[in-house]
């Protein structure tokens, strides 16, 4: 049996789908999670094992009906009960305003960003704490403008503040055994909305960032090889975002 296994929810694609070849890298066996990418997921599962050679599996859960996380948790405890890392990044990005959103937009929100991944913690929690397992950690990727409160997301912001101040009250909640971390990403991929930005799009994007580029999606699996590895952090919040959050930047 690995001493190590990770679920990362939303990995069939962009960033998440580079955290699982990484921790795959690092030995870890891996629980892919998705939605509706199963082809995509199942690519990636066959890649893992066929250049890793560790165990990788696929499953399938629609998080933003908070009622399906517990059942995720469980599946992947049942294959994976050296389950010792969770990461929480399956997101939803859609444009809202508080007085003309869809009545949807605050369940579908939340369910997704807040209220699955503190179900798929509370499961998981149980189970390091039951059996007793080493190292486990907790890592949620929100999103560097949980900083500022003027958007026009506004219900994928409220639901990732919520995330962040999860994160640092289960930092507490859950020490010593389980430590509880924050990846903020910037500017790393082009966002899912637009499929086909202008070079002079994301020109004037980038010289608006402290550091005048974009990221790269190594930068963040850097930054969650330096939580894996660094066993005296706990309940933070680290952004990597080339300082875009200090001027508010994108």
């Amino acid at each position: 049996m690995k001493s190590n296994a990770a679920l990362i929810t939303g990995s069939a694609k962009r960033i998440g789908r580079e955290m699982a070849s990484t921790l795959a890298k690092n030995g870890f066996d891996v629980a892919i999670h998705c939605r509706n990418s199963k082809i995509e997921a199942q690519e990636l599962a066959d890649e893992i094992k066929q250049k890793f050679h560790v165990r990788c599996e696929v499953f399938c859960a629609d998080l933003q009906k908070s009622s399906t996380a517990k059942n995720l948790i469980t599946e992947v405890i049942a294959k994976f009960p050296h389950l010792n890392l969770l990461i929480n990044n399956a997101s939803i990005f859609r444009e809202s305003k508080f007085l003309t959103a869809p009545e949807n937009e605050l369940i579908d929100n939340l369910n997704i960003h807040f209220i699955s991944p503190l179900i798929l913690s509370q499961e998981f929690a149980k189970h390091v704490l039951s059996n007793q397992i080493n190292g486990a950690q907790i890592v949620n990727m929100i999103d560097k403008n949980i900083v500022r409160f003027d958007t026009n997301y506004f219900y994928y912001l409220l639901s990732k503040k919520n995330l962040a101040e999860l994160t640092k009250m289960l930092a507490l909640e859950l020490a010593p055994q389980i430590r509880v971390n924050a990846i903020a990403p910037g500017f790393i991929l082009n966002s899912v909305n637009d499929k086909n930005p202008t070079t002079d799009y994301i020109e004037k994007l980038t010289k608006k960032i402290p550091l005048q580029r974009k990221g790269d999606v190594k930068n963040i699996c850097q930054t969650l090889e330096f939580l894996l590895a660094n066993d005296f952090i706990s309940g933070e919040i680290i952004f990597v975002d080339g300082a875009a959050s200090l001027n508010h930047a994108g």
